[in-house]
This record gives C-alpha cells, sequence and structure tokens, in this order.
C-alpha cells in the first residue's frame, strides 16, 4: 500500500469523521434536556441581545458562587444579534468545538503519524461524552479554551511569539470567565514555565493580562456592590 493512497484515505476519514461528529453534535444539541443551567445561560444572552443588559457574571457555581466576566452573556448574546433563533449560539458552541479539534489535530499532526490522527479523532471528535456534551452549558466552551492553550503553548516551546503569547494567556482568561477550574491551566503554564519548555513574549503576556484585568472591571463593580455573587464553602477553586 503506497504512501499516496494512505493519505488520501486518511484525508477521507478524517472528512467522513468530521461530518459524522458534527451530525451527532446537531442531534444532541436538538435533543439536550434543558436544566438551570442551560436556563442561566440562555436567560444572560437573551437579557444582553434584547435589553443591551449584560451581565457582568456568569452561571453560578454550586458552591462558590458566579463565575467572573460577561464572557457567558456574550456568547450566548452576542450569536442572537445576528440570528434570533436558540440555534444561532448552539451553532457556534459546536463550531468552536470543531476548532478545539483542529488546534489538538495541528499538534498531532506535527508530532505523531496519520494513523494516530485518525486514533485521536476517534478518541477526541467522536467520543460520546464531548458529543453528549452539545448543549448550552459553560463547561461545554471549556474544551476549546484547553485546545487554545495547549496549541499555543506547543507554538512557544521554541521561541516566543507575542501572538501566541497572548492567546495562551487569554485562553485561560477565558475559561476563568466560564468554570472554577481554570486555575488547572495556570497550573500547567507556570510547570512549563519552571521546566523551560515554554518560551513566552513577556509583552505578549502582559497585554493579555491587562485585557482580562479590563474584562473584569464590571464584574468586581458588581462584586461589591452584592452580596450574592459570592457564597462561603468548604470547596476549593478548581
Amino acid at each position: 500500500m503506497n504512501s499516496s493512497y494512505l493519505i488520501k484515505y486518511n484525508i477521507a476519514a478524517r472528512l467522513a469523521g468530521l461530518a459524522i461528529g458534527f451530525a451527532f453534535a446537531l442531534l444532541y444539541a436538538q435533543h439536550q434536556i434543558m436544566t438551570g443551567d442551560q436556563w442561566q445561560m440562555l436567560h444572560k444572552g437573551y437579557l444582553g441581545a434584547y435589553q443591551d443588559t449584560w451581565l457582568a457574571f456568569g452561571n453560578a457555581a454550586s458552591a462558590v458562587g458566579n463565575v467572573p466576566g460577561s464572557l457567558s452573556a456574550w456568547i450566548v448574546g452576542g450569536p442572537l444579534l445576528f440570528w434570533d433563533s436558540p440555534w444561532s449560539p448552539m451553532l457556534v458552541l459546536i463550531g468552536l468545538r470543531i476548532l478545539s479539534y483542529l488546534m489538538f489535530d495541528a499538534v498531532i499532526k506535527a508530532v505523531f503519524s496519520q494513523q494516530v490522527r485518525l486514533l485521536f479523532m476517534v478518541a477526541y471528535w467522536l467520543n460520546p461524552w464531548l458529543l453528549y456534551d452539545s448543549q448550552l452549558y459553560n463547561p461545554a466552551y471549556l474544551c476549546f479554551f484547553t485546545a487554545l492553550h495547549f496549541w499555543s503553548a506547543f507554538k512557544l516551546r521554541d521561541k516566543p511569539s507575542f501572538t501566541f503569547s497572548f492567546l495562551h494567556v487569554l485562553a485561560i482568561g477565558g475559561a476563568m470567565q466560564l468554570h472554577y477550574s481554570w486555575p488547572v491551566l495556570a497550573v500547567i503554564s507556570c510547570c512549563l514555565l519552571y521546566r523551560r519548555m515554554s518560551h513566552p513574549n513577556w509583552w505578549g503576556v502582559i497585554t493579555a493580562g491587562l485585557v482580562i484585568l479590563a474584562s473584569l472591571i464590571p464584574y468586581f463593580q458588581a462584586y461589591t456592590a452584592s452580596d450574592e455573587l459570592s457564597r462561603e464553602s468548604d470547596r476549593y477553586i478548581g
């Protein structure tokens, strides 16, 4: 079996896998069970799109209060400004998950064989858990920011880059505005830096940090004005 045939076979298999995964994602999205988490996302999105009120905080976590920032409102309400249908933020979510696969695949391609790329597609993109999670639920967006973090870290392994350093830190900030597990990404970045496996451009890091802080100013204002955004808990963030 010659190499050109293998390349054509792998391309066809990956395209078919992407199509199958996309079809299943639509199927799961159509039949998602609406619970409190989904209604929270839709409420913030429609409040922004219909009344131009973009809440400065995200979903209420189970124990430690609302996640900071207005990203949850914008990722739902932003698409509604272009198409007034719940399918608009749902399609954006599926699109972000496709991008997450492509970013992971770009790293797999640079390191492993074509066969491993196929195995990864099955293990990740066709994973029943990932497909089942095709719903308007804040942790469903984490795969995009995780992939962005991983891909940008891979780009920084040899030399500094303002763009990839900016995206790397922005990935941590984006995850922070969706779920309290974001410190995992920050710890990974610190470990890579400590082991000298990452070479960030510090201007990119600082710029991304300032952008994240600026996006959280409304949240800090709301936090000081309301005690409901935080709750005492014996659980730990992350």
